[in-house]
């Protein structure tokens, strides 16, 4: 064979290789199933994403304008079919009562199909509708039974219960459950499994932000509902905004009024739960400082609530002697914060941000505030460290990452930081939070290995 005739052989056998490889593509392609990770075929004929999502995803409650009479729930969906949706409500024994949803028509990121376990998967856009009702005209501390219905789907039974106007109420606060895969969320279920049998009569929970590592993911955010099983659905949850969910936590939580949406643009918002009043404040992301938007905003609000005790959620610790005490805006968010806080009276900031356990003294921005201690009140013979504060003066408080995540590099010594205890945590974190007329007592603990340990209790008297 001359080598012309070489040369035409081998295009030849190329050729015929190509084309039996296309062949095979388009045949492949034509078979995919749902259970293909590349596949673009769903089991409604749509994208194979739809089996990897809820019909009703990420189901959250918090309180409304009133905690007392007013309750929002939010969820998303992703089906064309499950676009109208109905919620469901009822006391017990009482008669069901139907409330159509406010809808956004909406895109969200979730993985690209086959990097759903993927750390940092490629994103990319889907269609999706968020629903919120806002539930106006409760009973006071009542139980409500409710679930969500589309046509002929029906979604599972979950309850809420509206604040008492008791003076004593309790929550679990935790911070920074963040993770990025399956196994960063499984540190964060095992803790909530742990704390919520231990204190089943909590009122509501506080997370302090960073609750996914990266906020419009969505798929993060159905991995840490999902992972906590009924917890989330069944429990009102007060949402921080953190530097790594930052606006998409929005997406997820309703806060406020139907007619106000100031809180789900801003991000800050407030909420009076017995006689004390709470200020939430939006950190953001970035070296930046708070807004001056937002800074009128909380003399305005901290102000109106001239007759009620205070508090102060604030994901960016202003006050801490870790890793991130000396960044810029922690500086500049420090000399925004603690003047408002010692001015109208607020007597704790809970922070988040920096994944350990701190606890300041009382202080200014002056420096240490006037006030004494006593260890007089114990609590499961554990002895708790009370603060009474005689004038201005706040304690800044962190407790640790209920999440995977722990800080473990050195604890700084900065100087104009007046530290009453900080130290690395061995495990995911919690507080167990009691109130009454006169105090507030946090009492924390942390997973050791499959079971509480109890680590650290402190109070205010207001």
């Amino acid at each position: 064979m001359n080598k012309k005739a070489l040369v035409i052989f081998l295009i030849s056998i190329l050729v015929v290789v190509l084309a039996g490889g296309g062949i095979y593509a388009a045949v492949r392609l034509a078979r995919r199933t749902p259970d293909d990770p590349n596949s673009t075929a769903g089991p409604s004929g749509g994208d194979s994403y739809l089996s990897r999502l809820d019909n009703f995803s990420c189901i959250t409650v918090t309180c409304g304008a009133d905690p007392l009479t007013d309750v929002n729930v939010t969820w998303q969906t992703f089906r064309e079919e499950l676009a109208e949706c109905t919620l469901e409500y009822r006391t017990e024994g009482g008669e069901t009562l139907k409330a159509t949803p406010v809808t956004e028509n909406t895109t969200l990121q979730i993985p690209l199909d086959g990097q759903f376990d993927y750390k940092n998967p490629s994103l990319r856009e889907v269609p999706a509708v968020i629903h919120r009702v806002y539930l106006t005209g409760l009973t006071p501390g009542t139980k409500y039974t409710y679930k969500i219905t589309s046509g002929g789907v029906s979604g599972s039974d979950y309850t809420f219960t509206t604040a008492s106007p008791d003076e004593e109420f309790s929550f679990l606060l935790v911070a920074d459950t963040q993770g990025f895969t399956q196994r960063d969320f499984d540190d964060w279920g095992s803790l909530a499994g742990l704390m919520t049998k231990a204190f089943p009569d909590y009122d509501f929970i506080v997370n302090m932000g960073d609750q996914v590592e990266e906020g419009k993911n969505h798929y993060q955010w159905q991995m840490l509902f999902k992972t906590t099983k009924d917890l989330i659905p069944n429990s009102t949850v007060i949402d921080v905004p953190g530097n790594k969910d930052k606006k998409h936590t929005m997406t997820h939580f309703t806060n406020g009024a139907e007619d106000n949406r100031t809180a789900l643009v801003s991000g800050y918002y407030s909420f009076n739960w017995g006689k004390v009043h709470f200020s939430v404040l939006n950190t953001g992301d970035g070296d930046k400082d708070l807004p001056k938007a937002q800074l009128k905003w909380l003399r305005q609000d901290l102000e109106a609530a001239a007759d009620l005790h205070k508090v102060i959620l604030i994901h960016k610790a202003p006050y801490s002697d870790a890793n991130h005490c000396n960044d810029i805006e922690i500086q500049a968010i420090r000399e925004q914060v603690m003047p408002i806080a010692a001015e109208f009276g607020v007597k704790v900031v809970l922070q988040g941000h920096d994944h350990y356990f701190f606890r300041s003294v009382p202080v200014t921005e002056a420096g240490v505030a006037a006030s004494y201690t006593e260890t007089s009140i114990s609590w499961m013979d554990q002895k708790t460290k009370m603060f009474n504060v005689s004038g201005p003066g706040a304690v800044y408080f962190m407790n640790g990452s209920a999440g995977t995540k722990q800080h473990d590099n050195a604890i700084l010594s900065p100087a104009n930081v007046l530290t009453d205890r900080s130290e690395l945590m061995a495990g995911p974190s919690f507080s167990y939070v009691t109130v009454d007329g006169e105090k507030i007592v946090f009492m924390t603990w942390y997973n050791n290995g499959g079971t509480l340990k109890f680590f650290d209790s402190w109070g205010v008297y207001f």
